[in-house]
């Protein structure tokens, strides 16, 4: 579900405060990016569960 690799996760993780800021600005918008996928992703999975368990009518 989520679009940032093992890889990346890794890359993101090794940032220092010494890193360069181009490259922490990348990483930024990288887990911006990922979160929002990540929360549209469980907004539409409560929805289904919520309808599927009648709690929502459509």
């Amino acid at each position: 579900m989520s679009d940032i690799t093992p890889e990346r996760l890794s890359e993101i993780r090794s940032l220092a405060p010494t890193s360069d800021p181009i490259d922490c600005w990348a990483a930024v918008q990288d887990l911006l990016r990922d979160r929002e996928q990540l929360l549209k992703a469980n907004a539409s999975a409560a929805e289904e569960l919520a309808t599927w368990t009648g709690s929502l009518a459509l």
